[in-house]
Parts: C-alpha cells; sequence; structure tokens
C-alpha cells in the first residue's frame, strides 16, 4: 500500500515511524525519564513478539520502539499499549519526551531528576502548538550525562559548598578532586575560587571531617541547544535556580518561543533574532538567578 507524504507525517506525528522497509512501521511508545515497571516491561515484550520481530529498541530520549510492524496493524498495536498503561510518543511541533538521567539514585546526583522529570512531564508534555519541536533535558550534576545543554531548554543539577573553617584539617583531598581546579589549600585550609567552581559538589563528597557542606542548591539553566545535522550548544543562562522555579522558567520559555518563532524555526534562532538579553529579560526577570 501506498501511503501519500500527509499521510505518513501524521502518522509519525502520532508515533508510527516509517520504515525504509515496504509497508513496515516503528512503534514509539513514551517512556518518562526511562522509565517503566517490570510488568510493562513484560507486556511490551509480548506485543513485540506478537506484532514485530521479538525485538525492541531504544531512542535517545529515552522511549521504546517496536519495529517491523505492519501497517494493518498500526491501530491495533496503539490500543494495546494503552492497555498496559502507556502511550505513543509523537513527533511534530509539540513538547517531546523528557530526557533525565539517573540522578535521584546516582550517587553523584545533587537532584532529584526522576522526580522533576515526571513533575514536567506531567505539567507540559505534550503541549503543541510551537513552531517547532521542543525538547527538555536534566542533568543531575555537572557530569551532564543527559547533555541538557543539546536541549531546547536544559537543567543541571549544582550545589554551593560553603566551609566550615573549625573543621577543616588542610588534608587537600578537596582540591585533589576538584576538576576545576577552584580549591587551593592555603595556611591549612581549603580556598574555594567563586569563579572556578562548577558547583559539582565534590569537594562535599570526599571531605572526611565534613568541613565543606552545602550552602544551597539547584541547576544550571541552558535554552537555545539543538542537536543533528545542525547543532548548537545552549546558551548559559543562570546558575543555581532553585528547582520550584523551573516550572515557571519552561513556562515562560514556551510563551516566548510561541509569541515571537516563525514556523520551523528552532528556539535556539528565534533567541539570535529576538535577541538574547531580550529573552533573558522576558524569562529571567524576578526568578533571583545567580
Amino acid at each position: 500500500m501506498i501511503f501519500d507524504d500527509d499521510l505518513v507525517k501524521a502518522l509519525k506525528d502520532g508515533g508510527f515511524i516509517k520504515q525504509k522497509q515496504k509497508d513496515y512501521y516503528s512503534i514509539r511508545i513514551r517512556v518518562v525519564a526511562g522509565n517503566i515497571t517490570a510488568e510493562q516491561m513484560r507486556k511490551v515484550s509480548e506485543l513485540a513478539e506478537k506484532y514485530g520481530r521479538g525485538y525492541v529498541t531504544f531512542t535517545v530520549r529515552l522511549g521504546i520502539e517496536i519495529p517491523w510492524v505492519h501497517y494493518t496493524k498500526l491501530q491495533e498495536v496503539k490500543e494495546e499499549v494503552e492497555r498496559i498503561g502507556l502511550a505513543m510518543a509523537g513527533c511534530g511541533p509539540r513538547v517531546r519526551p523528557i530526557v533525565a538521567c539517573k540522578g535521584t539514585v546516582c550517587p553523584y546526583g545533587l537532584i532529584d531528576t526522576q522526580g522533576l522529570a515526571k513533575k514536567l512531564d506531567d505539567e507540559f508534555f505534550p503541549t503543541p502548538g510551537f513552531p517547532h519541536k521542543f525538547k527538555m533535558g536534566i542533568s543531575g550534576c555537572p557530569n551532564n550525562c543527559t547533555k541538557p545543554q543539546f536541549n531546547d531548554i536544559g537543567f543541571q543539577g549544582q550545589v554551593e559548598p560553603e566551609l566550615n573553617e573549625d573543621l577543616c584539617t588542610g588534608c587537600g583531598l578537596c582540591a585533589d578532586v576538584c576538576e576545576a581546579k577552584a580549591i587551593s589549600i592555603k595556611d591549612g585550609l581549603a580556598v574555594r575560587d567563586d569563579d572556578k567552581c562548577i558547583y559539582c559538589g565534590s569537594c562535599i563528597r570526599v571531605c572526611p571531617m565534613d568541613a565543606w557542606k552545602k550552602k544551597r542548591s539547584g541547576v544550571a539553566v541552558f535554552v537555545g541547544g539543538k542537536f543533528g545535522k545542525k547543532y548548537n550548544f545552549g546558551y548559559h543562562i543562570a546558575d543555581l535556580v532553585d528547582v520550584e522555579k523551573i516550572p515557571n522558567i519552561i513556562e515562560k520559555t514556551m510563551n516566548f518561543y510561541k509569541s515571537n518563532g516563525i514556523s520551523k524555526e528552532r528556539l535556539y534562532d528565534t533567541i539570535n533574532r529576538v535577541g538574547l538579553e531580550n529573552f533573558k529579560k522576558e524569562v529571567l526577570e524576578n526568578e533571583d538567578e545567580k
């Protein structure tokens, strides 16, 4: 059967991705931050056996795809996916599935990445009406596993350390682990250079005397990133922003994009055309960013 371009696009928007093999599609299933229950995974495996060729693949955005589904079975598979409490992950000019690392359980994680992803997914997915796709990414720390800088808006967990000089012995462990070279030992005490610090929290983690403590935590904010044939590193617009402010920043960013964007234009290009300072004024005003 031959599908015209409009129908193929409509199917893709609904989560049915045309394969290069005639009459076959990959079924893209939305999974929030890569989390799926064991029971759902078993059911997805059964669907892959029943409708595909017995295997699944995982997308960059932590979704699941069942390839090799014949076009005559698309609606049937969709209904079965929904019966197990999952949903299709469509394409098009809308909010895409949110990517988040395992910072909630990772020893390096500085924020609850999984909880944040679920909260943002509940609030914003799949908001339509954008000039182009809109992607969000969350990393729990500056190790940057999910590369939030390559999303339209991204967040990176941070912690600002503070030294209790009475507990510091000047052992130098914190200076040894500081990859940013922001800590030195002077007169028997650790000294932090705020201009070099990337707020990774390694000093807090390794200090045997608990001399380094958390002063405050939050996120770095990046906007305008994208990947593909033409890729851009997002603008780093703020540090140590309170996690509770994230939904408001996202909403302001979305409103800016919808109001100022041109059809087929990614957020990065909209910001460059309108001006980064104009964007920051509209989005960060009253957010008390660092």
